[in-house]
């Protein structure tokens, strides 16, 4: 039968699950403390307390540490280690096997399953077993009747916990290497669609350069030959229609397959469609690019930015348009505003889904790629969509 092994927890995870460790620890420390308020065998509780002051001394300084930066593998381990330690002394000093302190002890194999490392959790639950094991032999209580059968069952239900804790962090560890790779192979799918709605674009934009447009050239320069005159004749309106249509495949020829994209770059190509929709609405344009080029994927910037520029040309009525482009902590932030119609935020689920503002695909797109987009809007007060997208060096 093959083994499946799981992968280390990666640097972020690994600080997300101390965090959730450092906050349950503290409630435990006043678990046991309170439960040092219950009858047992030890009368003197002043070495109780001072170690429980400083294990939660401890556990305080941990959480800050945690916030403030990120814990590795090694920290983990470290701070199992003093939990285990902690729980052993504070164990003996308040009754040994029967202190109310030794189901602390549960605590440990049950916050090691968060870091989804099942080797891990076999090692913490047989250090645990075996420390409250040390711990309740070596205390005079150990002599009382019936000890032994106590301090076995007891033993019994740490292990059996921490068994439990192990199989729980091996299949959450499963769930996590599948939903990560779920994650990149949705991500590789996106960039394959991209690509290939791309090929298309290229592919149809030149055939429209090398056929229509080269056709109906030729068809002017036929007219011409026949000494276009008159201003009204049928020949002069064929060949301001023609001249007309020629624009018009032009401008889609860019649209389908900006080559300044390819030839000059992500900053020149969204400079280019913003002046053109700019231009083709009448509006005033206000450009803020700072680009330095660290992303890896600017096709789908581009296409999110066209699609956005083409809902404001079509539905915002509006005069006044701005297109930003500048990286923000760890991501690149695309923001297109206008001061039109916008609508009440209530309809945006419904237009969304309804392709009424033409940005619905792309929101998936973005969202697929691990970025956000975030639509604010009010009616008469134009619209605001800032799309956010993880800023990944170039491969």
């Amino acid at each position: 039968m093959p083994v499946r092994t799981f992968p280390a927890l990666s640097g972020k995870a690994t600080a997300s699950s101390e965090r959730i460790v450092a906050w349950l620890r503290l409630p435990a420390i006043a678990l046991i403390a309170l439960g040092e308020t219950l009858t047992h065998p030890n009368t003197d509780r002043g070495g109780f307390y001072v170690t429980l002051a400083l294990y939660a001394g401890w556990s305080a300084a941990t959480l800050v540490y945690v916030h403030r930066r990120e814990a590795d593998d090694r920290f983990a381990l470290a701070a199992t280690g003093v939990d285990i330690a902690a729980i052993s002394v504070l164990a003996v000093l308040s009754g040994g096997a029967f202190s109310e302190a030794r189901l602390a002890f549960f605590l440990v194999p049950v916050t090691v399953a968060f870091r989804f490392r099942p080797a891990v959790a076999v090692a913490a639950a047989v250090l645990t077993t075996t420390a409250y094991l040390i711990q309740a032999f070596a205390h005079p209580a150990a002599h009382d009747p019936d000890a032994v059968r106590f301090i076995l069952t007891q033993a019994g239900f740490l292990a059996w916990v921490g068994l439990a804790c192990v199989l729980l962090s091996g299949l959450l560890g499963a769930r996590t290497q599948e939903a990560a790779r779920l994650a990149e192979d949705r991500s590789r799918l996106l960039t394959d669609a991209l690509e290939a709605e791309q090929r298309a674009r290229r592919t149809l934009g030149e055939s429209l350069h090398d056929h229509a447009i080269q056709n109906l050239l030729y068809a002017r320069h036929e007219l011409a030959d026949l000494g276009v005159g008159a201003d009204d004749s049928p020949a002069t309106r064929a060949d301001d229609a023609i001249t007309d249509t020629v624009a018009q495949l032009r401008e889609a020829v860019f649209e389908l397959h900006p080559y300044v994209l390819e030839e000059a770059g992500l900053e020149a190509a969204l400079r280019a469609i913003a002046q053109r929709a700019a231009s083709r609405a009448r509006l005033d344009l206000t450009l803020d690019l700072r680009y330095d080029g660290a992303y890896a994927n600017e096709q789908l910037v581009f296409s999110a930015a066209r699609e956005l520029l083409a809902n404001v040309v079509r539905h915002a009525d509006a005069n006044e348009l701005s297109l930003g482009l500048f990286g923000e902590d760890e991501h690149l932030v695309l923001i297109v505003e206008d001061d039109g119609c916008g609508f009440p935020a209530e309809e945006l689920p419904e237009r969304l889904a309804e392709g009424h503002i033409g940005i619905a695909s792309q929101r998936h797109r973005v969202e697929a790629a691990g970025g956000s987009m975030l639509v604010a809007s009010r009616p008469g007060a134009g619209t605001r969509v800032e799309i956010r997208l993880p800023r990944l060096a170039d491969a």
